[in-house]
């Protein structure tokens, strides 16, 4: 379960922060609504990690 939230934390994270840039080198819309939910998914997956740390 650990190695699931993390890889699900870290892949989360990476693809909000970097889809911005590959649509605006593409020169398509930004989804933020997407991005936004991505971030908060990522962040909610490092918060399980932090809170349940000793259980994991």
């Amino acid at each position: 379960m650990k190695k699931l939230l993390t890889w699900t934390a870290v892949s989360l994270l990476t693809t909000a922060l970097l889809d911005p840039v590959i649509y605006s080198m593409l020169e398509k819309p930004i989804s933020w609504f997407r991005d936004l939910l991505m971030l908060a998914g990522g962040a909610g997956c490092l918060y399980l990690l932090v809170r349940f740390r000793h259980d994991l």
